[in-house]
């Protein structure tokens, strides 16, 4: 069976994404389609808008076959670890293509991008020349792997390369390369050109609108755009209905802001990312604002992004320390040699039927993980990052990771 391996978040899913799930197995002439998801809170730093098993159930009715999760505590860490972990989950599937929507789909530059930054030995010590001139991360990345390549490449190209690593994701596409090329999988590479808005343009066309602007109309103004699949809508209302609200970061403050009062300054440097200095301007700024936006914006330079910000404040939240980053790196047992599904359909029912086939013990259900003997470590940390998902919605769950089984969709 000829597989196409996506990453995503669809958070939520949108016809953007059901666009990308279509040429992806167009693209590739695959039978089928295996996503790994990120599962309740994501790379960008937040909760998802909805639980992980009403998004995975929309990509199945958006066209994915099976979704697996992307486990923690990497699902919400930088594009780095984010990917390595993702590709990693989709290797165990045996995946023939991985595909990637991106603003630039010149699968070339990009595998270029990406070798210059694995295999140039001088990479390393030009980014950190870069970096100390007190530009951005995203600039210091992209003169670094100009430097390397302006002698092969045209005027031209060089400004193609700055355009291409400062839209976020094409840094995705460019890190799932270096991935796949680090763990050895022998793939195809299949790019899909985003179409529609940017990634954080926010004006509503109701046809591909980004997912930025597409949570500022529900969260902001209760409304559901048409831009999302009616499964989308269902799924949202549902949540809703169970929950009286959707999620979001900015429902935490509180609890951020109790988390790092209880740390102090020095627990705040055992937490992942936050380095020296950046925990006294942390507590320094402890319930000054009332929003998280605002607070990110108190910490904010050019060597704290946005971005890097809002995962260091989730980390917080969620208790991620530099210890469980290394730990779960360097874990070694049987050692995940399993996928936790979330949802499914007859065609990923194969896949699993396979992956049983190869020796990958697969999650329907908890009760999976002592038939398989497998370490509870991950559970564990997902089990109480779950239960914190809930912790500020008017109505709540407890102990799902526990009940909750995977989505079958027979359709």
């Amino acid at each position: 069976m000829e597989i196409t391996g996506i990453v995503s978040e669809y958070n939520p899913f949108h016809k953007g994404h059901e666009y990308q799930l279509k040429k992806a197995r167009e693209l590739s002439n695959c039978h089928a389609v295996a996503v790994v998801m990120s599962g309740n809170f994501v790379q960008r730093g937040e909760p998802a808008i909805m639980d992980k098993y009403k998004r995975a159930t929309t990509a199945i009715y958006g066209g994915a076959d099976i979704v697996i999760e992307l486990p923690m505590p990497f699902s919400c860490q930088n594009a780095e670890m984010f990917s390595l972990s993702a590709i990693t989950e989709l290797k165990k599937l045996k995946i023939n293509n991985l595909s990637f929507g991106c603003e630039n789909d010149d699968v070339k530059i990009l595998k270029e991008i990406a070798s210059a930054q694995l295999y140039n030995k001088n990479y390393s010590t030009i980014l950190k020349e870069e970096i100390s001139k007190g530009i951005s991360y995203p600039s210091a990345v992209s003169n670094a792997v100009i430097k390397i390549l302006e002698k092969d490449i045209s005027n031209n190209a060089q400004l193609k390369i700055e355009e291409i690593i400062k839209s976020p994701n094409n840094v995705l596409a460019i890190e799932y390369i270096k991935s796949a090329i680090k763990l050895n999988l022998n793939c195809n590479f299949i790019p899909v050109k985003r179409i529609g808005k940017g990634h954080n343009e926010m004006d509503l066309t109701g046809v591909y609108d980004s997912a930025t602007a597409i949570r500022k109309s529900i969260l902001n103004d209760n409304i559901i755009p048409p831009s999302l699949t009616d499964k989308s809508i269902e799924m949202l209302n549902d949540f809703y209905y169970e929950h009286l609200s959707y999620n979001s970061l900015n429902f935490y403050l509180n609890y951020i802001y109790y988390k790092a009062l209880d740390l102090g300054v020095e627990g705040l440097k055992e937490i992942f990312e936050v380095s020296e200095g950046l925990n006294n301007k942390i507590y320094a700024n402890l319930f000054k604002f009332n929003n998280v936006d605002d607070f990110i914006m108190s910490l904010k330079s050019k060597r704290y992004t946005y971005s890097k910000l809002r995962r260091i404040l989730l980390n917080i939240l969620l208790g991620i320390t530099k210890e469980n980053i290394q730990y779960f790196m360097n874990y070694n047992d049987i050692n995940y040699n399993y996928v936790k599904v979330l949802a499914f359909n007859d065609v990923g029912r194969e896949i699993i039927k396979q992956l049983k086939n190869d020796g990958i013990n697969v999650i329907v259900r908890y009760s999976d993980y002592k038939k398989y003997n497998v370490p509870l470590h991950r559970f564990s940390l997902t089990d109480k990052t779950t239960n914190i998902y809930y912790l500020p919605l008017k109505i709540r769950k407890t102990n799902e990771e526990y009940t909750k089984n995977a989505v079958y969709i027979n359709k």
